[in-house]
């Protein structure tokens, strides 16, 4: 499978997650799929792959009612752009996904057994 399905598919199980079950999914899943995968920008992948999920949520509630109205509001109401919510919006499962598979495969480092000691009894 390329690269590519399998970054489309991790981003889409970080939406379908996310819509069933919770924000908290998001750095679940970025450990369990840190952990099975390989390759020195796997962290930054997961974390993209968070971010595209979430925007693809934002584009499903887009379709379904006025999103630019209430970030227009919202935004409004903190003192913020609106375009600032959406980049907020999507920083958020990036940073969760990032740090989750930071911090798995950063456990996941061999440890080496300790030494046999050569004292004799």
């Amino acid at each position: 499978m390329s690269a590519f399905v399998k970054y489309v598919l991790l981003a889409e199980g970080f939406a379908v997650a996310t819509f069933a079950l919770g924000w908290w999914t998001v750095p679940v899943l970025a450990a369990l799929w840190s952990l099975l995968t390989k390759g020195r920008y796997a962290p930054r992948n997961i974390g993209l792959a968070a971010a595209g999920g979430w925007a693809s949520l934002l584009v499903l509630d887009a379709v379904r009612g006025p999103v630019t109205t209430m970030g227009e509001q919202l935004g409004a109401v903190m003192g913020l752009p609106a375009w600032l919510l959406y980049v907020f919006t999507l920083l958020f499962p990036a940073l969760l996904a990032w740090s989750a598979a930071t911090i798995a495969r950063r456990s996941r480092v061999n440890v080496p057994e300790a030494a046999p000691s050569t004292a004799s009894s």
